[in-house]
């Protein structure tokens, strides 16, 4: 190694750019079947719970309670709850299975007793089963952010049931996984299916996660949930993050075959197929400069080291409050082979000086294309979608696609409906 270290940097103020947010925890709640929302705030804190339904069409799955500054003086309002709740069912054409109650940063400060509230409720409302949901951004800096703490509540459903050797789940990844991925190929001729929250069609499809006999874990802030779920429901799991590594790639499948205790059928073709299509694509992109986006991909520095071994021209990595431990190496990596790369954070303050200005790149991502101002940018969030020899084939159309074509990054933002 270059005997360096990855970069750190100083805790300040947070610069949010339009290009800053994704699913944001209303459209992930969304996903448990046959639930509702319920926002206990201000009326502030709620604006932008409903912008959020709005933006991401999920705005009737949600509802509001707003308190004012005499309920939060008093101390108890949460005792309002109960009978919102009463009368929010009387509104729903159906009652719900779960209803998510969300409270804001202001819970966190007077410590309401929810496990006691959801007690009340569920015996006051039997066959609704009631979720503790924070979204608090000002714990984006601890163990639990609002995305971490959302995937550990939603798992928190799921109850203990007689395991199925022929069924595992994925879990961490918002949008599942496109079925051309040869995964579920090779997972299909044997015999095993995959379960994912999204392509769940009712509560009780949902609740049959808890029958899969293993977690594969797509993000990190999934982790933290499949720990939980490993110690309450006896469900094993590993992290496999999206990776563009088809050396990682085909680890984590040897690693899926001893857990399953499966041997996949031959997957060679496929790692050669992707092993080629950047080939072709750094060909046709040469010493073109590529920026990467942490929000883009969860790995940018993983794939930053790839397309280094390729050939490509990797000039800026984005990434957000430093270098998380599972990227270390990889980052270490990255600047032995580019001492010169520049590695930024996309939230610092001085974002805002937008030093990159007309940087000329291709950009992996909206915030490395906002703060560049590119006109060549993949639009892709989370790995949305990808994973696997196919994720390596899919994102390299997308690159040749960016590097083909102009677009206007701003534009392109809206479209994506980010939420922070």
């Amino acid at each position: 190694m270059c005997g360096c270290s990855c970069p750190e940097f100083p805790k300040t103020l947070h610069y949010v750019s339009p290009a800053h947010g994704g699913w944001g925890v209303i459209r992930v709640a969304a996903l448990i079947p046959e639930s509702h929302m319920l926002f206990v705030a201000p009326s502030a804190c709620g604006r932008h719970g409903a912008l959020g339904g709005i933006i991401n069409n999920c705005k009737d799955k949600v509802s509001y309670l707003f308190i004012d500054e005499a309920d939060i003086v008093s101390g108890h309002y949460e005792d309002l709850i109960p009978d919102a709740v009463e009368e929010l069912f009387t509104y729903l054409d159906k009652r719900p299975k779960v209803l998510s109650i969300f409270v804001s940063c202001l819970d966190d400060l007077l410590g309401t007793d929810h496990k006691s509230l959801d007690a009340e409720l569920e015996e006051r409302f039997p066959g609704t089963r009631f979720l503790e949901c924070h979204m608090n951004p000002f714990k984006g800096d601890t163990k639990t952010p609002p995305a971490i703490g959302l995937q550990n509540s939603i798992y928190s459903l799921l109850e203990k049931r007689q395991p199925n050797a022929k069924q595992i789940n994925m879990i961490g990844n918002n949008a599942f996984i496109c079925p051309e991925c040869e995964l579920f190929e090779l997972l299909a001729k044997c015999g095993i299916s995959v379960k994912h929250i999204g392509t769940c069609k009712n509560y009780e499809d949902f609740m049959q996660m808890s029958e899969s006999c293993f977690n594969l874990v797509l993000s990190p802030v999934a982790k933290m949930a499949a720990e939980k779920m490993q110690k309450s429901l006896g469900i094993p799991f590993f992290t496999s993050y999206v990776s563009y590594d088809p050396e990682e790639i085909e680890a984590d499948y040897h690693r899926l075959e001893s857990q399953l205790n499966i041997r996949l059928p031959d997957f060679s073709k496929y790692k050669a197929e992707a092993v080629q299509s950047i080939k072709v694509v750094q060909k046709a992109v040469g010493d073109y400069p590529v920026a990467i986006d942490y929000q883009a991909v969860r790995k940018p520095f993983t794939l930053a080291k790839v397309l280094l071994d390729y050939g490509f021209n990797v000039q800026m990595i984005c990434t957000e409050n430093g270098v998380p431990s599972f990227e270390q190496e990889a980052c270490l990596a990255v600047m032995e082979k580019n001492p010169q790369i520049k590695i930024t954070d996309a939230i610092s303050h001085k974002t805002a000086c937008f030093e990159y200005e007309n940087m000329k790149c291709l950009c992996i991502g909206f915030d490395v294309g906002y703060m560049t101002k590119s006109k060549h940018v993949v639009v892709q969030m989370d790995d949305e979608g990808l994973y696997g020899f196919y994720g390596i084939r899919m994102l390299m159309k997308q690159i040749i696609s960016a590097f083909e074509n102009e677009i206007d990054v701003n534009s392109e933002i809206d479209k994506a409906g980010l939420v922070v």
